[in-house]
């Protein structure tokens, strides 16, 4: 079992029957005598990825969820599912678009990310930290916005999403990305 006050930044915990993580959590002395100590926490759904307020009494107690996490290898796409093998055992499962959501588009040979089940049923996939993709087309920067010491320009990486670079990368370049927000990171 799990208390309110064993709550840490990325602890994992069940209420009912829904798996959350904790992103941020305060403890609440309400100044009235005899009143319960609050926890108010953001947590994440980690089913459908909802970001929500939740506020527990001192010592509610939570179940340990029944998460399972697999470092993957997608391989290719089946129909309308993909495909990725466990990298330990090797064994082979097929995810439906719904769970992997934006992350399509970063699906390539050897893309490797976690993959979370609970209770058995595949929930979630977790791509890496950054990713290096090469650039294939990069627009002219827009002359004269250095206000801010940063000229950006429209480019398209290799794998067809368009993102703002800074105007000093070049076509051909490799840079990296992070593929949960689409974000430049750096050169590579």
């Amino acid at each position: 079992m799990i208390s309110t006050s064993d709550f840490k930044k990325g602890m994992r915990y069940e209420d009912e029957g829904v798996p959350f993580q904790v992103m941020e959590f305060t403890v609440h002395n309400p100044s009235a005598r005899g009143a319960a100590t609050l926890v108010k926490a953001k947590v994440r759904n980690l089913i459908s990825g909802q970001v929500l307020q939740r506020t527990y009494k001192s010592g509610d107690m939570f179940t340990q969820p029944d998460l399972s996490v697999r470092q993957v290898q997608f391989l290719y796409p089946d129909g309308s599912d993909f495909v990725f093998m466990d990298q330990e055992t090797y064994e082979q499962y097929s995810v439906s678009p719904a769970i992997i959501g934006s992350l399509t588009d970063w699906l390539s040979d050897g893309f490797e990310a976690k993959l979370m089940s609970f209770n058995g049923q595949f929930i979630q996939v977790e791509p890496p930290t950054s990713l290096v993709v090469a650039v294939s087309y990069v627009e002219p920067a827009a002359k004269g916005d250095t206000a801010s010491g940063k000229v950006m320009a429209k480019a398209r990486l290799a794998n067809g999403i368009e993102m703002l670079v800074p105007a000093f990368i070049k076509e051909g370049s490799e840079i990296k990305v992070d593929p949960s927000t689409n974000e430049y990171l750096g050169r590579a």
